[in-house]
């Protein structure tokens, strides 16, 4: 068998990409990192790596030993956790103002409650932050698309229209889609998507809408709560008002659009208190 730390070196270099980046999170020094490679290659009489101009790359022989060692060493891993001490420590995650007020942070404390050693430390920005490039453990965003293997679903989309009580008209006792469609109707910059709803719906007659200004989804909430109009929203994101009856739902004529998932760095993977809170998110926290 090679040496433990010679396969750790070249598992994090090959899962990493690089030499620099597999020191930093070994804590080792570039130089211990290419000693041990090399001195692996020089065991096996191959080749794992090649120069490239942007560092290294793997080999043909690199990537297939590889993707044997990565499983082989995940599995060492999950063995010595479930004999090792609670998970602990801190974790940063990044993601959007919306999902991080209207979904993230009402669960906070069951996760909490589950790991009360685990700190989750929330970087909330309108940008998309590059998890890797800035250091943060992992990152939840909102993609149209699933856009990589790695990316996990943590919730599909479901976008519906909701109302203040009383304000959505009613015929027979049934939602008046022909009314609904002249009155003042909010639109969420991500889902402009009241004409397919409307036809969706069953209005065969769309009419000219009274689409107010566009804006962010949190504002879009809130102007629906203070009665000022209709709102088509991802039923994830309204969980706090219709429980507690601020908004209720004036038809279940759903629009699949998107999802969040859950994205997680390289580098930070392998860290307890990370899979942890991997495991909690995928599980589907409860508030």
């Amino acid at each position: 068998m090679p040496p433990l730390n010679a396969l750790r070196a070249f598992e994090a270099a090959g899962r990493l990409g690089s030499f620099t980046k597999a020191a930093e999170e070994l804590n080792v020094s570039h130089s211990a990192i290419s000693r041990h490679v090399r001195g692996l290659e020089g065991r096996l009489d191959v080749h794992l790596f090649r120069t490239h101009n942007t560092g290294v790359v793997l080999t043909d022989q690199g990537r297939a030993y590889l993707s044997e060692i990565t499983p082989a060493l995940d599995r060492i891993a999950h063995a010595t956790e479930a004999l090792s001490v609670p998970p602990k420590g801190t974790v940063t995650l990044t993601t959007e103002n919306t999902v991080a007020q209207k979904w993230l942070i009402p669960r906070l404390a069951s996760l909490k409650a589950r790991h009360p050693d685990v700190d989750l430390k929330l970087s909330v920005s309108t940008q998309l932050m590059d998890i890797e490039a800035h250091d943060f453990d992992m990152g939840l965003r909102y993609l149209r698309t699933k856009a990589d293997d790695d990316d996990h679903l943590l919730f599909q989309c479901g976008v519906r229209a909701y109302a203040a009580p009383g304000f959505a008209p009613l015929s027979h006792g049934a939602l008046d889609l022909s009314a609904l469609a002249k009155g003042p109707l909010l639109v969420d910059a991500t889902f402009g998507l009241w004409p397919e709803w409307f036809e969706k719906a069953g209005l065969t007659n769309i009419p000219n809408l009274n689409l107010l200004h566009p804006l962010g989804a949190i504002l879009s909430i809130q102007s629906a709560v203070a009665g000022l109009g209709a709102v088509l929203m991802d039923k994830n994101l309204c969980e706090p008002e219709l429980q507690s009856g601020a908004l209720v739902e004036l038809s279940p004529v759903e629009i699949e659009f998107g999802g969040y998932y859950l994205v997680v760095n390289k580098r930070a993977k392998r860290r307890k208190a990370v899979r942890a809170i991997c495991q909690w998110l995928l599980e589907g926290p409860s508030k």
